[in-house]
């Protein structure tokens, strides 16, 4: 009991110390983005204005689609945080999930990613998981998250590839190297999780690297115990072949819930396929994921600018689109998770 409440102690106040940080970090992070965009926005006046005049004739019914598509995310998520909390004795409800998952939302947006992490891990501290198995559980939602958006953005590659317009095949080489590139992640991630042999040789390799005088240096040690803990839950849900299955297949239906508004948006209006479109969205999301930006800020904006562009003549569409895709899957959840964020602080 006396362990159970030092740790929560120790969690609690490493914790708000990162949360000082990232608060710190965010409001720089956003100061920065905002003079960016004022200054895009200053430079393309014409532009921007045209693109919010697309925005406005969005038709009610498509907006309603987009609605119920933004918020289907987050009722799979919910249920992949309760399938994998159900592997501790402190399981979850998919309602507590879904709870998690907005206020996860809210917090990578106000910290542009760097407090999500936590935000979870102290949601499954106050609900009795400790923090070692909530930091595994949490590693192991986003590796097989992240696997999922590779495997699905290379089969939406091959079918682009196989099938796909003309137009959209012209910028395949560029998806290749995507392809190829998240599946070395993939490959890395899977190795990683299951071979403690691999993952312990490349951290003696890292120690010879680092020197002991850098920082990073002391950071090596929080790294081998999270590749442990990541390694100790996967262990559990590798052997549930059942939960695994679960969990993948649930990942792909809430990026397919995501996926399918861009297509739902430009339909009717440039009589594109919605099934290419999620397609596209699923290649654009994968080529993104390797791409290095705060919370991938910008880079998805910049490959789905260049690949619909192939199909899209209007580049004021893409623009009001990809606008309005952000609205649904960063700024609405921010919204709705300040309500749980609030209570959750409050308890």
């Amino acid at each position: 009991m006396n362990e159970s409440l030092n740790e929560n102690i120790i969690t609690e106040t490493k914790n708000e110390g990162r949360k000082k940080s990232s608060v710190k970090s965010s409001i720089l992070k956003w100061l920065f983005i905002a003079l960016l965009v004022a200054f895009a926005v200053f430079k393309n006046r014409g532009f921007a204005a045209s693109s919010i005049e697309e925005i406005s004739r969005i038709k009610p019914y498509e907006i309603l689609l987009c609605l119920l598509l933004s918020n289907l995310y987050f009722l799979f998520e919910g249920i992949v945080i309760s399938r994998i909390t159900s592997t501790s004795d402190s399981k979850l409800s998919i309602m507590q999930g879904i709870i998690c998952a907005y206020m996860c939302a809210f917090y990578r947006l106000a910290t542009l990613g760097s407090g999500n992490g936590i935000a979870q891990l102290y949601y499954y501290n106050i609900h009795g998981i400790n923090v070692s198995t909530g930091t595994g559980m949490a590693l192991s939602q986003y590796t097989i998250q992240k696997i999922t958006i590779a495997v699905f953005g290379i089969f939406a590659f091959l079918g682009i590839a196989v099938f796909g317009d003309s137009d959209i095949t012209k910028y395949s080489k560029y998806m290749l190297m995507g392809t190829i590139l998240i599946g070395l992640v993939c490959v890395f991630l899977i190795v990683i999780t299951v071979s403690k042999t691999i993952s312990d040789l490349v951290m003696k390799l890292a120690r010879r690297i680092v020197k002991p005088k850098w920082k990073l240096y002391k950071k090596l040690d929080d790294a081998q115990n999270s590749i442990n803990c990541l390694q100790d839950q996967s262990r559990k849900i590798w052997k549930d072949k059942l939960l695994f299955v679960q969990v993948v297949i649930l990942d792909i239906l809430k990026f397919v819930s995501w996926y399918l508004i861009p297509g739902i948006l430009f339909a009717d209006d440039f009589n594109v396929n919605v099934v290419t479109c999620m397609l596209l969205m699923a290649v654009c999301n994968m080529v993104g994921c390797v791409m290095i930006a705060p919370s991938g800020v910008g880079t998805l904006e910049f490959v789905f600018a260049i690949f619909f562009s192939a199909i899209i003549p209007n580049s004021e569409a893409i623009a009001a689109t990809i606008i309005i895709y952000r609205f649904f899957t960063w700024i609405l959840p921010f919204g709705i998770g300040i309500i749980p964020a609030v209570l959750v602080k409050k308890k």
